[in-house]
């Protein structure tokens, strides 16, 4: 007794169906309009049916038109970007969520554009945050610069740049903060 591969016969029934729509689709070329069985199709009536009804939309083109003298006269019609509109989506404010693993605490910080603040040994500075237009998939990036303050002595400490770079909101694993102790994730950037 033979096995029954449903997957061979589906791919064959879905061949023979396209292969039966291409057909029709070749006749369908063929011969512009069905006649009726009963009634034979005159050549005068297919040579109607089968004109171009695009070719009376054509616009000729004009040689002797006046063509603009410099470049200002041919830029006047251009509409004018306006500094309302998304040219720019930079805000001055990071949101940024800090994770201590040792202690599993999680801080949500702002963080203003250019300031340094602790959290715990790390040192967080954002410089830029960017900001999707709302029209499109929702995404913050923000570039973050984060230095590990080490006492060395009760006089001198060191600030050592562990994290220099773009970070996403939408998927946080591409880029972060690779460190034991703390996870520093992109949420959000605002203006405030």
């Amino acid at each position: 007794m033979k096995k029954i591969n449903y997957f061979n016969i589906l791919i064959i029934f879905l061949s023979t169906i396209s292969l039966n729509a291409f057909a029709q689709n070749e006749g369908e070329k063929a011969s512009p309009e069905k006649a009726p069985i009963d009634k034979p199709v005159e050549k005068k009536e297919v040579v109607a049916k089968v004109k171009n009804p695009i070719a009376k939309e054509v616009k000729k083109i004009d040689k002797n038109a006046k063509k603009p003298e410099n470049l200002e006269d041919d830029l006047s019609e251009v509409e004018e970007i306006k500094p309302d509109s998304d040219v720019s989506r930079f805000n001055n404010t990071a949101v940024v969520q800090a994770l201590n693993k040792t202690t599993a605490k999680t801080s949500i910080i702002d963080l203003k554009v250019g300031e340094k603040i602790s959290f715990g040994s790390l040192k967080i500075i954002a410089h830029k945050c960017w900001q999707s237009p709302l029209e499109q998939k929702p995404e913050n990036k923000i570039l973050l610069e984060i230095f590990e303050v080490k006492n060395e002595t009760s006089e001198k400490t060191l600030e050592k740049r562990i994290f220099y770079g773009w970070t996403f909101s939408s998927s946080p694993s591409i880029s972060g903060l690779e460190h034991p102790i703390y996870d520093i994730i992109a949420i959000n950037c605002k203006n405030k």
